[in-house]
């Protein structure tokens, strides 16, 4: 079950960097050394932050169903267990993708050769989020580590940052 999603995983990553080139089509020759595929991986990494942030609206969702399972529908035990299966899911889906935005995001920077430090900002801000997040997962970390990173990696305010820093670098100074 592991492997299968592993390469599920793999092939979607694969899929969206063979297709990213062919996202934008723009005539500047300023593209940096990859070209068109460059701006292609900063659409895919955007995208990619946007399917991890969706989290803001499952976990509410997830919480508000759960708690009211029983009115939903009449065995409330059923959907409960496809929720949490649910869940898990997402979950692994939210860890990767982000991951994976991050990454891309990484690629994209280098390759449209902007240096510039607003550039670079929202990209930290989604490494930082990545890095808290993943301190979630290690069993290394001690409480008090996890905890702090929880709490780190749940403020909005590191979300509106870097989606602000992004905006703004790419709208303004691009």
């Amino acid at each position: 079950m592991r492997k299968r999603f592993h390469w599920a995983a793999i092939a979607a990553l694969v899929a969206l960097l063979l297709v990213a080139g062919t996202v934008t089509a723009d005539d500047d020759d300023d593209d940096g050394f990859l070209g068109d595929a460059g701006e292609g991986l900063g659409t895919a990494a955007a995208w990619g932050l946007a399917f991890s942030t969706t989290i803001i609206i499952w976990k509410p969702g997830l919480k508000y169903i759960r708690a009211n399972a029983d009115k939903i529908v009449e065995d409330g035990r059923w959907l409960k267990k496809k929720l949490g299966k649910a869940n898990r899911w997402y979950l692994k889906i939210h860890y990767w993708v982000g991951a994976a935005a991050v990454l891309v995001g990484f690629i994209h920077g280098v390759a449209m050769n902007k240096w510039e430090v607003l550039f670079w900002g929202g990209w930290v801000g989604m490494l930082f989020m990545s890095i808290t997040g993943s301190l979630l997962l290690w069993k290394w970390p001690p409480r008090k580590v996890k905890k702090g990173a929880r709490l780190l990696h749940a403020q909005r305010a590191v979300l509106v940052i870097t989606i602000v820093l992004l905006f703004v670098s790419h709208e303004f100074f691009d």
